[in-house]
């Protein structure tokens, strides 16, 4: 029996999810989700989880985004990754607005209270609001672990470092399809993951690994899941491409198989012609940003936390972290906005603190690739809070781990438009290593005074 197509899948389990919350079921269900900011990684290990709990554990799984519908197009690299997937993401993602819109009011709990995180490992308060009942049935993620749900979460897999928690996800299919004796790829067993979800996966693994380079964010758990999905990836057949319109079909997709089986040299994966194609288009999209006007460049890839300054532990704040593929030099002089938009953005969710982490591609300087050296920047927006603007900026300028050095708003053709109560500073950030998986326990360990700390 042939395998179920994805979107198929997909758009069944969103009705049928969507159908149990206005009956008052929804806690029959298992709700799948990665984390906030909606990357590639995020939403499709959700899918390929909720497809694996499904299949597999024979369980009542749903994939869900933590990314509002508005949101969605605000990620080309996905909707380009959903394209070729075969997705549509107006049918077949289910979004958090498409659930919190069928409650009564904005106060009411989430309707199911099981979850199984992926790419991250913390239920956000959102799902145990007015929850007592929630609980986390599974983790995996690639993020460092904050030790939670050991007794309730199986699988609990949590493995740093690793580029892409979709490997994590890859591998416990390539797991199970052993155990069931199903080790080479056979598009006729039931059991067998579908092609349109290896070719997912696989995309998301590219991006988050720099297309599998050596030196790069690739471990070993990555090459294997992408050795695992390069023979399972979607072929575009002859007889196939009369269902697709003409420009739905991707060159790279029915290069990838003749080009990776056979004579393929496993330890040189990012050598591989298809798959350099596949990655450098889902660079450029993710690049492709110069349409955003502010606000949407600040939520296009965003996370929130909740912190407790040690200057005044009886309060907790929200600090918010915009990572944004574009520099300060090309974004500040072209939106006049961005200082009204920014403190817009920091009321009305409350923040004390965000910090803005640009990483970007410097067409002026090539690098050994031929492209443009890789920048990395920092600014931090502080509302209301002096003494507690004071301590961050001076701990990050001397923290290690980012060597961070002071730059002036008007080097990049701007000056500081910040109003009264908001007090900004910004930096170049010489170690271009260090995202936000770095920064983000960074800012606790310095607001919460503590040494080490919490991932996040």
């Amino acid at each position: 029996m042939a395998t179920v197509k994805l979107s198929a899948f997909l758009k069944e389990r969103r009705t049928a999810y969507l159908d149990a919350v206005k009956a008052g079921k929804a806690k029959d269900w298992t709700v799948v989700m990665g984390n906030e900011a909606g990357d590639l990684d995020s939403i499709t290990s959700a899918i390929a989880y909720a497809w694996y709990a499904s299949k597999y554990q024979h369980v009542l799984a749903v994939s869900l985004t933590q990314t509002p519908r508005s949101e969605l197009h605000l990620r080309a690299e996905n909707l380009h990754a959903f394209e070729l997937a075969q997705i549509d993401s107006n049918t077949d993602i289910l979004c958090i607005d498409d659930v919190t819109a069928l409650a009564e009011d904005e106060d009411a709990p989430f309707p199911s209270s099981t979850f199984a995180l992926v790419d991250h490992n913390r239920l956000h308060p959102r799902f145990t609001h007015a929850n007592p009942e929630a609980r986390v049935v599974a983790a995996v993620d690639h993020h460092a672990d904050e030790g939670l749900y050991r007794d309730t979460a199986n699988p609990r897999r949590i493995v740093v470092p690793t580029g892409s928690c979709a490997s994590l996800v890859a591998q416990l299919i390539e797991e199970r399809l052993e155990a069931l004796g199903s080790s080479s790829p056979d598009g006729e067993r039931e059991e067998e993951i579908p092609p349109e979800l290896a070719t997912l996966l696989l995309c998301s693994i590219l991006i988050d690994t720099g297309g599998l380079k050596p030196g790069g964010k690739a471990e070993a758990a990555d090459h294997r899941a992408a050795k695992f999905l390069i023979p399972r990836v979607m072929h575009i057949e002859a007889d196939s491409t009369a269902e697709l319109q003409p420009d739905a079909i991707p060159s790279h997709l029915s290069t990838i198989p003749t080009t990776l089986i056979g004579d393929v040299n496993e330890g040189a994966l990012h050598e591989t012609p298809g798959l350099q194609e596949l990655h450098a288009t889902l660079q450029e999209k993710k690049a492709s940003v110069a349409h955003l006007g502010t606000l949407d460049l600040l939520k296009r890839d965003y996370k929130e936390y909740t912190m407790v300054p040690a200057q005044t532990p009886s309060r907790e704040i929200a600090v918010g972290l915009s990572s944004v593929p574009i520099g300060f030099a090309s974004w500040l002089p072209r939106h006049a906005d961005f200082w009204a938009e920014t403190e817009r953005f920091m009321q009305e969710r409350g923040l004390t603190v965000l910090g803005v982490l640009t990483s970007f591609r410097d067409a002026e300087k090539p690098g050994k690739s031929g492209r443009g050296k890789h920048r990395r920047e920092q600014m931090y927006v502080v509302r209301g809070d002096e003494d507690l603007a004071g301590a961050l900026f001076d701990a990050l300028e001397d923290a290690e781990e980012l060597r961070l050095k002071r730059k002036r708003f008007p080097e990049f053709g701007v000056h500081n438009g910040f109003g009264d109560g908001f007090r900004a500073r910004v930096w170049k950030q010489k170690n271009v290593d260090a995202t936000r998986k770095v920064t983000a326990p960074l800012v606790k360990c310095i607001i919460e005074g503590r040494p080490g700390g919490a991932s996040l």
